[in-house]
C-alpha cells in the first residue's frame, strides 16, 4: 500500500475508532438525519467484508513471529496492509451498526452483546496494528490478540445472524435431530400449541424482544395483546378486520406483507388457524378438546396435531420440502402433514375425473414422506399398484371403490411398514387377498361389498389367525344409503382484489349443492342451491354440503374467501 494511501487510511481509522465513543457515550442524544439512516441499514450488506479480511489478517498475526515470516519484509508489509483495510473495515461496519441500532425494535440481550463484540473486535484490531511493531509486543500477545479477535467474530456473527433471521439460525440445523416435543390432540391448548408454533416458525424471526420491528413483540400473550405502533395485531372475533390477515393478504412483493418477502411464507392451513381462532374469540388458555367437535378451528388443529392413537409413531426419514409440496398440491390431489413438525405426509386424490396414472406418479418426489395414501373412488388399476408399492414408509392405504381386481396386489408385498389396506367396493378374488399373507405388518384389511363370500372371508382370518383382522362389517343391498362425498371448490386462490367467481363441482352425477354465506351448516331444504357459479364481492366465509336422493349428505366444505384491502394506513 503506498505510503500516502496508507497514511490516509490510518488517520481515517483513527477517527473511526473516536467517532465511535463518541456515539457509544453519547448515543441516546444523537439524532440521526434519514440519509444516515439508510447508511445504517448497509451494515448487515458491508458486514461480510471485514469478516473475512480480519480473519486472515489474525491468522497471518498468529504466525507472524516464526523465523521465516519475521525475515520476510514481504510478509511484514502483506500482513499489516491486511490489518490496516480489516481494521478499517470493521470500524466502518460498527459505525453502521450503531446508526441502525438507533431505529425502534434494537434491542435485548443479543443486541447488546452483538453491538460489544463488534466494537471489542474494532479495538482489539486497531490496538495490535498501532502497538504491533513495539518491543514490548511478543508472540504470546499476538497470538492471544488474534484468537481473541478471531472469537470475537465469530460470536458477533452467531448473534447477528439471530438478530436477522432469528435464535439459533446457525446452529439449528446441528440441532434438527433432536424430536420436538408431539402433542396429542387431547393435551393440546389452542394458542400454546397449534398458534403459538406458526408466530414462532413464521414471525418471531422479525418480532421477537432483539428485534422488535413496529415496535410489535410476539413472544408473550401479554405483548401479543400489546399490538405494535400501528395498533392491535387482531380485534377479537373480527378477523376481516384484524391487522395480522390484512397484511398476510397482501401481495407478497408489497412491502408491508408479513412475513417479509424472502422468508418463509404461511401456508393456507396456518393462515385459516390463525383466522379461526380470531374468529372463536382469540383466546389464550383454552384446550382443542374444549371446542366442539364441529367447530372448524378443532378441525383445521386436528389435522396438524397428533392423534391420540399415533401419539407413539416415530419416524426416521427427513422433512420433505415445502415447495415440494406446495407444487404437488392441488384441488384434485391435497397432501397435509399428519401432525405439527411431523416429517409424515397425507395425500388424498378427489374427482375421479382429474385421476390418472401420471398424477399418481407424480407423487413419488414424495415416496419417502408419504405414509397415508387415500386414492377412494379413484379409477385406479392394477398397474397403479406397482407405482404404490414404491411408498416405501405407507402405512395406510384406502383402495376402496377404485377399479382393482386383486391381480396386482402382490405389488404391495415390498411395503414392509403398511398396516391398514382398504379394498372394499372392488371386485378382488380371494386368490389375490391371500397374497397379502407375505406383509407382515399388515393389521387390518377392510373387504366390505367385495365379491368375497362369508366363506371366504372366514377362511382368510383362520388363516391369518391374529396377526390380520379382515373387517366386512357392511354388506350393500342396494338399499342402504351411503355418503356422498364433499364439493370440490376449482378456484386456484383464495384472495381476490375485486371480484371472484366462484366455482364448484361434484364428480357424481345429479348431486345438488346447497350453501350459506353466513356462517350457519348448509341444510336440503332452506340453504340456497349452487348454479354454475357463484360471485363474490366481498370477504367471505362460505360452507357447502352435497345432497341427493337416497343418499347420505357430504360433510361440510368450510372455506375463507378474502378480499384484500390495499389501501392500508401505518
Amino acid at each position: 500500500m503506498k505510503f500516502k494511501v496508507k497514511s490516509v487510511a490510518e488517520n481515517i481509522l483513527f477517527a473511526s475508532n473516536i467517532f465511535i465513543l463518541f456515539l457509544v457515550f453519547f448515543q441516546e442524544k444523537v439524532v440521526l438525519p434519514n440519509w444516515l439512516q439508510a447508511v445504517g441499514r448497509m451494515h448487515p450488506m458491508f458486514l461480510h467484508f471485514p469478516i473475512v479480511i480480519l480473519l486472515i489478517a489474525m491468522f497471518m498475526e498468529f504466525f507472524r513471529f516464526r523465523p521465516q515470516n519475521i525475515s520476510q519484509e514481504h510478509y511484514r508489509n502483506f500482513s499489516s496492509n491486511f490489518l490496516l483495510l480489516g481494521s478499517l473495515s470493521a470500524s466502518v461496519t460498527v459505525i453502521m451498526g450503531l446508526m441502525l441500532s438507533k431505529e425502534s425494535g434494537y434491542t435485548g440481550d443479543t443486541v447488546f452483546w452483538h453491538k460489544w463484540t463488534g466494537i471489542g473486535i474494532v479495538f482489539i484490531a486497531s490496538f495490535v496494528y498501532w502497538y504491533r511493531n513495539e518491543k514490548w509486543y511478543k508472540e504470546s500477545l499476538a497470538k492471544i490478540s488474534a484468537l481473541i479477535t478471531a472469537v470475537c467474530l465469530m460470536i458477533a456473527g452467531h448473534l447477528g445472524a439471530n438478530i436477522t433471521h432469528g435464535e439459533d439460525f446457525i446452529f439449528a440445523p446441528l440441532m434438527s435431530h433432536k424430536a420436538e416435543e408431539m402433542v396429542s390432540i387431547d393435551k393440546a391448548e389452542v394458542f400454546a400449541h397449534v398458534i403459538k408454533p406458526i408466530l414462532e416458525k413464521k414471525c418471531q424471526s422479525c418480532h421477537n424482544p432483539e428485534k422488535a420491528k413496529g415496535g410489535l413483540l410476539l413472544d408473550t400473550p401479554e405483548n401479543i395483546l400489546k399490538g405494535g405502533k400501528t395498533g392491535k395485531l387482531f380485534l377479537a372475533g373480527k378477523p376481516n378486520e384484524s391487522l395480522i390477515l390484512q397484511r398476510i393478504h397482501l401481495p407478497e412483493e408489497d412491502k408491508k406483507h408479513m412475513p417479509v418477502a424472502g422468508k418463509p411464507q404461511l401456508s393456507k392451513i396456518e393462515t385459516d388457524l390463525i383466522y379461526w381462532w380470531i374468529k372463536s374469540g382469540a383466546v389464550f388458555n383454552k384446550k382443542v378438546l374444549q371446542l366442539s367437535e364441529k367447530d372448524t378451528l378443532r378441525i383445521l388443529a386436528a389435522k396438524i396435531l397428533v392423534p391420540v392413537e399415533k401419539e407413539e409413531e416415530h419416524y426416521d426419514f427427513a422433512s420433505a420440502d415445502e415447495k415440494t409440496i406446495e407444487k404437488l398440491s392441488n384441488n384434485y390431489r391435497v397432501i397435509y402433514p399428519l401432525a405439527q413438525e411431523s416429517p409424515a405426509l397425507e395425500a388424498t386424490f378427489y374427482n375421479k375425473t382429474q385421476y390418472s396414472s401420471k398424477a399418481l406418479e407424480e407423487l413419488l418426489e414424495l415416496k419417502k414422506q408419504v405414509v397415508e395414501l387415500n386414492l377412494n373412488k379413484m379409477p385406479v388399476k392394477d398397474a397403479d399398484l406397482k407405482t404404490i408399492a414404491q411408498f416405501e414408509n405407507l402405512r395406510t392405504l384406502n383402495l376402496n371403490f377404485t377399479d382393482i381386481n386383486g391381480e396386482g396386489l402382490s405389488h404391495l408385498t415390498n411395503l414392509k411398514f403398511l398396516k391398514s389396506l382398504s379394498v372394499s367396493g372392488t371386485k378382488v378374488s380371494l386368490k389375490s387377498i391371500q397374497a397379502l399373507k407375505a406383509i407382515k405388518s399388515l393389521r387390518e384389511v377392510f373387504v366390505w361389498s367385495t365379491g368375497l363370500s362369508v366363506t371366504d372371508i372366514a377362511q382368510l382370518q383362520k388363516q391369518s389367525g391374529s396377526q390380520m383382522a379382515f373387517i366386512a362389517g357392511y354388506k350393500d343391498d342396494g338399499k342402504s344409503p351411503m355418503k356422498l362425498n364433499t364439493p370440490i371448490v376449482l378456484n386456484k386462490t383464495m384472495v381476490f382484489s375485486d371480484t371472484m367467481h366462484l366455482v364448484l363441482k361434484h364428480p357424481i352425477p345429479g348431486v345438488e349443492i346447497r350453501y350459506t354465506l353466513d356462517g350457519s351448516n348448509p341444510d336440503s331444504v332452506k340453504s340456497p342451491v349452487f348454479r354454475k357459479e357463484l360471485v363474490l364481492n366481498q370477504t367471505t366465509l362460505f360452507k357447502a354440503k352435497a345432497y341427493k336422493k337416497s343418499w347420505y349428505g357430504s360433510d361440510s366444505i368450510v372455506y375463507n374467501f378474502y378480499k384484500v384491502r390495499i389501501n392500508l394506513t401505518v
